[in-house]
């Protein structure tokens, strides 16, 4: 009785305890359901947001850095624009000097411009095949460059490339030249220091030209001002009818020097004769006609050197000339004008011929003293920086997320 009783009471229990339990805890063999994890996602959705956002994206990086992505490898230059030195310029010349050694600076930006531009892509196409060189098939398809997409998308690319960087204060120009490729590396970079060299070459020698150029026009309008001034000078002449109006006007103030002393010896004579004759005496009578005469001597002289003849009167019968002070007034225009046309004309003569130097020469050159070497190892990319800086992006903009969402449920 005692081996048969376990047999008669368990089955029954079993049979009636099983349908009943509706609710029964899943094995923990069993897959989860769909339904599950929409379940689980929702109860933790931090948790789930996280992975979606964070960890996925940070694998798909991690996965693509790692295994994918190819070597770039980094050459660079460093190199400055110089100047050759010019000689100082006289204080008359400085409006005539021109194309000066300064501008460097200005030089360096403008090469930078060139060197990320679309010119300077369309000259590496006809030197270094750049389009064959970043489209390569060994180039990951991420990185790859398309080479059937218009320049402008060639150029954004050519950018991400190359870059360069100018400091003002030592004057350093820095460019770095990446490729997939050692040996391409160094070609392009070499590429691109003869391109920079090329367009410095170009400056200089525009600047040369345009500096003879002006210099030259310069000294044709020096001359055309000489010219008028000499004209101007010999209808003076002319019209005058003298040649050098300065000794004239001194030839004149020393005849009337010499009038005025005759005239005081006269009064002096007329004095000492009035002391013991009469004024009707033949020799008072002579002494006052010369007195006269010497008076109206000395007013026509005074006259001529300080006031404007007329056709009337003493100084219009003597010819109706112009005043010797009015007439040096002139002449003295005239001659300054003529000194300073002159002076204007040597410093243009000076200025051409130092232009003309200074075009056999260059004015700018480029002065490479970092020439490019051959990598040893591939620089891009920084797996460990980039997987990082991917984490923290990724984290951020995960976190302003849920500070987002708390914020909604917190006013609603």
């Amino acid at each position: 009785m005692k081996g048969i009783q376990p047999a008669t009471v368990a089955p029954p229990k079993a049979a009636t305890v099983i349908p009943l339990q509706g609710k029964a805890k899943r094995p923990a063999s069993a897959k989860p359901t769909p339904r599950g994890v929409a379940n689980w996602a929702r109860k933790n959705w931090i948790a789930a947001s996280a992975i979606a956002f964070v960890l996925m994206p940070l694998l798909v990086v991690t996965f693509y850095l790692g295994l994918l992505a190819s070597d770039r490898f980094s050459v660079e230059v460093k190199l400055a624009v110089r100047s050759q030195e010019t000689p100082a310029v006289d204080a008359l010349g400085v409006f005539s000097s021109f194309g000066g050694g300064g501008g460097t600076a200005s030089d360096s930006y403008i090469l930078i411009d060139y060197l990320l531009g679309r010119g300077m892509v369309e000259e590496m196409t006809r030197t270094v095949d750049v389009r064959r060189m970043y489209s390569d098939s060994s180039v990951d398809w991420i990185s790859r460059l398309d080479a059937t997409r218009p320049i402008e998308e060639i150029v954004e690319y050519w950018q991400k490339m190359v870059t360069a960087s100018f400091e003002p204060a030592t004057g350093i120009v820095r460019i770095e030249v990446t490729a997939y490729d050692r040996e391409e590396t160094v070609k392009l970079a070499n590429a691109v220091v003869a391109a920079a060299d090329g367009l410095v070459n170009r400056l200089s020698a525009e600047s040369r030209h345009d500096a003879l150029k002006a210099a030259t026009t310069e000294l044709e309008r020096a001359e055309q001002r000489q010219r008028l001034i000499r004209a101007a000078m010999r209808k003076f002449r002319e019209q005058e009818q003298i040649a050098d109006p300065i000794r004239r006007a001194g030839a004149q103030q020393e005849m009337i020097e010499k009038a005025k002393g005759e005239l005081q010896r006269i009064e002096t004579e007329l004095q000492t004769a009035r002391g013991f004759m009469k004024d009707d005496a033949p020799s008072i009578v002579v002494l006052k006609n010369q007195r006269a005469a010497m008076l109206k001597q000395i007013d026509e002289l005074q006259k001529e050197v300080g006031v404007e003849g007329s056709a009337s009167g003493e100084a219009g019968k003597a010819g109706g000339r112009r005043a010797v002070a009015s007439m040096l007034a002139t002449y003295e225009e005239l001659e300054a004008e003529r000194q300073f046309a002159e002076k204007a004309y040597l410093s243009a003569l000076a200025s051409l011929e130092r232009a003309r130097y200074d075009a056999d020469r260059k004015q700018r050159f480029l002065a490479v003293f970092e020439k490019p070497g051959t990598p040893e190892e591939a620089k891009y990319p920084r797996t460990l920086r980039d997987i990082t800086v991917a984490f923290l992006a990724f984290g951020l903009l995960w976190g302003l997320g849920v500070f987002i969402v708390f914020g909604i449920r917190e006013h609603t």
